[in-house]
């Protein structure tokens, strides 16, 4: 009864938030969904009008609509249009955002045939081939598939869908599937670590070697936390690993730091965000010395508590026994960003008989006035602030040096990050530091701590994400792990009567395939025990659920699939049950040949949790460069080879090579005087002004686009005052006319087949004239390429000149027929000549050289044209640039 007032409670506050979202003009994605359903549903005119567009419908992964979704495509496309739906019901994973399985069943009912006169139910057609999986992978799928055949018991009587076992592909592999059931995660993880460097084994001698660096490999979890021990062992043993997935942006190391250090300057509250600094491997403050400034913060706390004026205090007077004795009060009085702000002198001694090392009140120091003049800051904008950060905590520098890793790959996290930011500010009408700071904590409570960047898959890099999110991905092996019941499955339901984040299952449009409350009962005994039966159909509902999880968990691999699960994990009091997924494969072993690699029985485990009867030790803090230390054995926990070496040799050679080239003296040793420190860096400072007044005084960027490369051609002195001080152009009314017409270009491309262009009214018509749109139209249709379709639009292109990167996007690549590609690029304006034309033509000997690349194609099969619409000019540069030539135009940029 507490749940459902609270419910009540709940139901005004969606009211009121949804008078919030029309008070805004705003509407989130539930809303564009169930607006667009209800115009479909209630204006006939917009079926009519699509009906007459697409003559034939397709719609892919059926299984994951929802019913909103469902209400839409049948209010437009039902009654007898042409409509073809693909899906697998046992595929259905994403019910907890709406999707229902019983979608596919209903299909033939909600889109039926015409025949005759008349209507019919559509047909069904079974595709059962399987492309991708060996023989012994695809049995595993039919396996823990075969109990969704019948319907589940709250849904008795009901029709169902028929879905037919897979079937092998001809010619298909026998692949492996190895099982296992371990005592701990971390036997488990050992386990998995050693099947997947025996794949790696087989793979590079050319056991099953087709093509490639390597196999590819991944690692299927059912939460996100179950990926801590799998990393663990990963690093252990130096495997290459990532992980993948939306969510987790928030616990990537370098922007936890970002985020501790906004939360230090504005918040001086936040000694939790300070302790990660303080802990982490550029200060590295040790447990003695963090005690003795938990001493020093109690210290000014008291004093502050006896309500003088801190001017009056002897700040740096001895602490006393109290003061080491009392510490609950003082505790939440004091604040460790409040004792670096204001160190003790050297030699302060706490009541207890603690005091500050040289070296820790030297870092303190250091840190203290880094923070000092970030607070100087916070006031600015948003990305201002973060920038600042990032470079004062050296993390620019840090990720530059990252091995194995591109520049941009090792900064995406933080890119994210200043996008997210950025985001904030656009949207927030508190853009403050502080408002950004209270939107990251409800970013990481509710939606897994903002999403990841999108990342390429590193050669022979194992992935690790969830089941969810490795959905239409595929691998050459697979290790499914954690299955557990408790675990995978969750062994619980969401049922919507228990807490208040479901919507009440009667109020769903597919409530027909959800265990239902039967509610008509005489007393509220009777609903109780309805609730009690309702409780047990929600956890069959849920481990279907689980059951299809699972069923695409095991098809992601192709030729070699790893099982399984363990008892104990580190926050178990008792041990997990082997999953029914997993039994259900132990079962059929015999019969489908799969391999056992361990079972630990139920009697042979241990009565204690393992893994906390074993405590680890570790000396803390310990080299960032070399990882943990064994307090026993003093070894390194990792088996990988430390950085330390390396990068000091590195550091070594490169000082070496500044030496040689005049710039002064050895840096002195480290045992030498820090004064002599500085005076070398002030020689290398001077050394770099030297030769900063010999040049031009601005370094042409990493990444330029393709118009600044063709500007160095045409005025580089201009480029360079542009560099040394960037002035913001003013938006000009050519700039918006030609991004009006490559947005109406683009869409064109993208529905010329299904859309008359003669009589397409547009609802920015009055735009359209003020940058004269319908003249550039005209002169479009006119043009040799209105009525072809190109091979690709806008393509965004990246390719190397000498030490630079050019970025550009070709407007339209199409292929001739005699095999060969032309390259487009559409231009508002009129046709330069002379100089400017041959200036111009560097931006199209670029996209040309870049696609050479992208498509390794020689550069003399590759034509290139301006396309310039106000005079209808056609233009090809007889001779376009060559590589070397765009080498030098940008080797004199650097002279």
């Amino acid at each position: 009864m507490t749940t459902l007032r609270t419910r009540a409670l709940v139901a005004g506050l969606v009211e009121r938030y949804a008078a919030a979202k029309r008070e805004r003009g705003v509407l989130d994605y539930g809303d564009l969904v169930a607006l667009a359903a209800r115009i479909a549903a209630t204006v006939p005119e917009a079926g009519t009008l699509l009906r007459s567009q697409y003559r034939t419908v397709l719609l892919d992964e059926f299984q994951d609509t929802s019913h909103a979704q469902l209400v839409l495509f049948s209010s437009l496309f039902g009654d007898g249009h042409a409509v073809t739906a693909v899906g697998d019901p046992n595929q259905s994973i994403y019910g907890f955002r709406g999707a229902s399985a019983g979608q596919l069943e209903s299909f033939p009912r909600v889109f039926p045939r015409r025949e005759g006169t008349g209507l019919a139910p559509a047909w069904t057609s079974h595709l059962t081939t399987a492309w991708r999986n060996s023989t012994t992978v695809l049995a595993t799928a039919n396996t823990v598939a075969g109990p969704l055949a019948s319907p589940a018991a709250y849904l008795a009587g009901a029709p169902g869908i028929e879905v037919q076992p897979l079937e092998p592909r001809p010619g298909a592999g026998p692949g492996r599937v190895r099982l296992g059931r371990f005592v701990d995660e971390l036997d488990e993880a050992r386990a998995v670590a050693d099947e997947l460097q025996a794949f790696t084994r087989d793979w590079a001698v050319g056991a099953e070697q087709v093509s490639g660096p390597g196999p590819t490999m991944a690692v299927l979890c059912r939460k996100r936390s179950q990926f801590a021990a799998l990393r663990g062992e990963f690093e252990r043993r130096g495997m290459p690993f990532e992980v993948v997935g939306l969510g987790g942006l928030l616990d990537t190391p370098e922007v936890i730091d970002i985020v501790s250090t906004l939360r230090v300057i504005a918040d001086p509250g936040r000694s939790d965000a300070l302790m990660r600094l303080l802990a982490g491997a550029r200060w590295r403050i040790g447990p003695a010395d963090l005690m003795a400034l938990a001493d020093w913060s109690r210290h000014l706390a008291a004093l502050r508590s006896a309500a003088a004026r801190p001017e009056e205090q002897d700040l740096d007077a001895a602490g006393t026994v109290e003061e080491a004795l009392i510490e609950g009060d003082l505790a939440e009085a004091s604040s460790l960003v409040e004792a670096i702000d204001r160190l003790p002198r050297p030699g302060w001694t706490s009541g207890a008989g603690r005091q500050l090392s040289p070296e820790a009140l030297s870092r303190l120091t250091r840190l203290r006035d880094e923070l000092r003049m970030l607070r100087t800051v916070s006031g600015d904008d948003l990305g201002t602030v973060v920038s600042h950060v990032e470079r004062a905590l050296l993390l620019d520098i840090e990720l530059a040096a990252r091995p194995g890793a591109s520049v941009h790959q090792a900064r995406r996290n933080l890119d994210a990050f200043a996008e997210a930011a950025a985001s904030f500010l656009a949207q927030s009408s508190e853009p403050g530091l502080l408002a950004f700071l209270a939107w990251l904590e409800v970013a990481a409570r509710e939606e897994s701590g903002l999403d990841m960047a999108p990342s390429e898959p590193s050669p022979g890099a194992i992935q690790l994400l969830t089941v969810h999110a490795s959905k239409g991905l595929e691998w050459d092996a697979v290790a499914v792990t954690g299955l557990n019941r408790g675990m995978f499955p969750s062994g619980g339901n969401d049922r919507w009567t228990v807490g208040q984040s479901a919507l009440p299952w009667p109020l769903r449009g597919d409530r027909a395939d959800l265990p239902a409350w039967d509610t008509d009962q005489p007393d509220q005994k009777g609903w109780v025990g309805a609730e009690k039966q309702l409780a047990e159909d929600a956890t069959e509902h849920a481990e279907r659920e689980d059951r299809r999880l699972a069923y695409v968990a095991f098809t992601r691999a192709r030729s070699l699939l790893v099982a399984t699960g363990f008892a104990w994990s580190s926050t178990r009091s008792r041990p997990m049950p082997a999953s029914p997924f997993l039994e259900e494969l132990r079962d059929g072993a015999d019969r489908h040949g799969f391999e056992v690699l361990a079972w630990a029985e139920d009697a042979d485990l241990p009565e204690q949790n393992p893994l906390q009867a074993l405590a680890q030790r570790s000396l803390w803090p310990y080299d960032p460069l070399e990882g943990p230390v064994d307090a026993a054995t003093g070894a390194r926990r990792s088996l990988s080879p430390g950085r330390r070496g390396a990068l000091e040799a590195a550091a070594h050679r490169v000082l070496e090579v500044i030496h040689d080239g005049g710039a002064g003296p050895h840096l002195p040793s480290p045992g030498a005087p820090r004064q002599s420190e500085w005076a070398r860096e002030a020689e290398l400072l001077l050394a770099e002004q030297a030769r900063a007044h010999v040049t031009s005084g601005v370094r042409l960027p990493e990444h330029v686009s393709a118009s600044t490369l063709v500007a160095l051609g045409e005025d580089r002195e201009a480029v360079v005052r542009q560099l040394r001080r960037p002035v913001p152009r003013r938006p000009g009314m050519a700039a918006r006319r030609g991004t009006a017409f490559h947005a109406w270009v683009e869409e064109h491309f993208g529905t010329s087949a299904m859309l008359d262009l003669e009589g397409f009214d547009s609802s920015d018509e009055y735009v359209d004239e003020a940058y004269e749109l319908g003249t550039l139209v005209e002169a479009f249709k006119r043009t040799e390429w209105a009525n072809r379709s190109p091979a690709h639009v806008e393509v965004p292109i990246e390719t190397k000149v000498g030490p630079v990167v050019v970025r550009g996007r070709i407007d339209a690549v199409f292929r001739d027929a005699d095999g060969r590609w032309d390259l487009v690029d559409w231009k508002t304006g009129r046709a330069p000549k002379g100089a400017e034309a041959r200036a111009r033509s560097v931006q199209l000997a670029v996209y040309r050289l870049a696609w050479s690349r992208l498509t390794d194609t020689p550069v003399e099969e590759i034509r290139a044209a301006f396309c310039y619409l106000a005079d209808g000019t056609v233009v090809r540069p007889e001779a376009l640039a060559t590589e070397a030539e765009l080498e030098a135009i940008v080797a004199s940029a650097l002279q």
